[in-house]
């Protein structure tokens, strides 16, 4: 890809601003193609454009601009999104990073980091028109879910520990949430060597000494955990990442990945080498919503039905929509409903899995069930006759309501 092909929008509200950093942008060799105050005007050109590469003003109120980058990661989650502001706050960045910008500028921006951001989004644009490398023979599972708290480390924990128990697959769980990375406390293991430093290093790296960096569980699984400092992440880029999970797809029968609670560059890099993708989510209207712009965009990107695994997970005790409205929310079927059960968090408290701790737990019995299903253990094969119809009817059907009469694809009346 050229600069002449890479969709450029500035969103800023001050004027002058703007004009400044067009210059910048147009020296570095790049035309902006649009520019736009915050707003709703803003939100609608990210709508119909699906800009390459975004620009936005941090300024005050500060919450519009950050509804400005929410907006534009949901939809074009592909982009390259760069915050700029005269001031620089060490909590404005982190609540950056964490929405899923790529870059952050600040103070006086200088042309050769103008630059050096169209080059890195030039890279990343070319990065999504490169073919899925050859099959390695490993199940890759990214683990992913639009929102905070809604169970998807849970997920990853679990899933890891239900492969690996009996020793029938080497399993490797990658801890790839930039935001928090529970992996390890929820795991009860001490981090030594993180993603961050790995991944650097991976090119120089032989089987024996990636085997030494990694932590073990009790279950069989092997973790390697996430940064301690949010910061670390920024010396590790999404290339890196996907080819340590490469590297480590020919060491393990299943990687799995876990990631952040916002879809951002290392989201979209465990999706473009997973084979299977969990999309985690509550009944909450707040996840309802960012769930379906999700499978929206695995449908626009060409993800294969078979490819996802939409599990949905009861957090609380409390009534909520249940598994047909929640279908009819979010345009696709639901594979697997997780119910509420109180040995989840007795056993996070407890740093154990709850399918190792308690293995005969209403939760813990589906989580073995969604295990079997994305590593592709026969023992799945029960619920896939269902799940199928269920597709073809909302792919036929589009986002109508479907009903549950099957007991076994209920799994467990919550």
């Amino acid at each position: 890809m050229t600069t002449a092909q890479l969709r450029t929008l500035i969103v800023d509200s001050d004027e002058m601003s703007r004009e400044v950093l067009r210059s910048k942008v147009q020296r570095a060799g790049l035309l902006v193609d649009l520019e736009r105050p915050h707003g709703l005007v803003a939100q609608q050109t990210i709508q119909e454009m699906e800009p390459d590469l975004l620009f936005v003003a941090i300024e005050q109120p500060l919450q519009r601009a950050l509804q400005t980058v929410d907006f534009a990661r949901a939809i074009v989650p592909d982009a390259t999104i760069v915050a700029y502001t005269a001031d620089w706050s060490p909590m404005v960045e982190r609540r950056l990073m964490q929405s899923g910008v790529n870059d952050f500028l600040h103070g006086n921006i200088s042309s050769s980091q103008v630059s050096a951001v169209i080059d890195r989004a030039l890279r990343k644009a070319a990065a999504s028109t490169v073919p899925a490398p050859a099959d390695t023979g490993a199940r890759v599972i990214a683990v992913v879910g639009q929102k905070g708290g809604i169970g998807k480390t849970t997920t990853s924990t679990n899933l890891a520990a239900a492969i690996a128990q009996g020793g029938r697959q080497s399993v490797l769980l990658i801890d790839l949430d930039t935001r928090f990375g529970d992996v390890a406390i929820m795991m009860d293991i001490a981090a030594e060597y993180t993603v961050s430093e790995v991944a650097r290093e991976v090119e120089g790296l032989d089987r024996e000494t990636f085997r030494k960096l990694l932590l073990r569980h009790d279950s069989g699984a092997c973790i390697l955990p996430a940064p301690r400092d949010y910061r670390s992440w920024l010396s590790c880029s999404p290339e890196q990442i996907q080819d340590l999970v490469r590297f480590a797809a020919g060491m393990f029968d299943v990687v799995i990945l876990d990631t952040p609670g916002t879809f951002n560059d290392v989201v979209a890099a465990a999706v473009g080498v997973a084979d299977r993708v969990v999309v985690v989510t509550s009944s909450e209207l707040s996840s309802l919503k960012n769930t379906a712009l999700l499978l929206e965009h695995f449908s626009l990107k060409g993800l294969a039905e078979e490819q996802v695994i939409v599990t949905l997970i009861h957090g609380h005790d409390q009534e909520g929509p249940d598994r047909a409205d929640v279908e009819f929310a979010i345009g696709h079927a639901v594979d697997h409903e997780v119910p509420f059960d109180r040995n989840v968090r007795k056993a996070t408290q407890l740093g154990a899995p709850v399918v190792t701790w308690r293995a005969s737990s209403p939760a813990a019995v589906v989580f073995a069930r969604i295990a079997a299903h994305a590593a592709g253990s026969p023992d799945s094969l029960n619920a896939l006759p269902d799940a199928a119809v269920r597709r073809r009817f909302f792919g036929v059907f589009g986002s109508r309501k479907a009903t549950s009469h099957d007991p076994e694809r209920r799994e467990i009346a919550v």
